[in-house]
């Protein structure tokens, strides 16, 4: 079994030199999805929910680095793999019942529209890139707020 140190060295090894879309390393992203985790499930699974999905890293890879079975099946369930719409995507999340997956989905959600947030309040508009960027973090917000709500309501149906 893995330690949340191990997964975090993974995960900064994964995600070396990435960068977010306003210049920021990937890995602070991952980290703080990972400190915002409950258990330590939830903490590796978000360490770890971006690796397959934006690195070479493969979950057959992750598992041979020992890293328990239910953190694969979560970070399995949060990589979006390509041809899957980002809804059914999220609606697959749901319906697995993984809650796991579900807190770490939302954790990066909660995330990710703060990043959004932050950028619109700090990017300079003078530019016509810097305006092109700030109408693609404001759309991407937007579906991760719709996906935010989903969840949200489908964790409290359930309830």
């Amino acid at each position: 079994m893995t330690s949340i140190e191990d997964v975090i060295r993974i995960a900064v090894s994964a995600h070396e030199g990435q960068k977010d879309m306003v210049g920021n390393p990937a890995i602070l992203h991952v980290l703080a999805v990972g400190l915002m985790g409950k258990t330590d499930l939830e903490k590796k699974a978000g360490v770890l929910h971006d690796v397959v999905e934006d690195s070479d890293v493969t979950l057959a890879d992750l598992r041979a680095r020992g890293v328990e079975e239910g953190v694969l099946e979560a970070v399995d369930l949060l990589t979006h793999r390509s041809g899957m719409s980002y809804e059914d995507y999220v609606k697959n999340i749901v319906n697995s019942g993984n809650e796991t997956a579900i807190r770490v989905k939302l954790n990066d959600l909660h995330h990710n529209l703060w990043r959004a947030e932050d950028a619109l309040n700090t990017l300079d508009t003078g530019t016509q890139e810097r305006k092109d960027l700030l109408d693609e973090i404001m759309r991407i917000a937007a579906v991760h707020d719709r996906a935010e709500r989903y969840i949200q309501s489908a964790v409290n149906h359930r309830r």
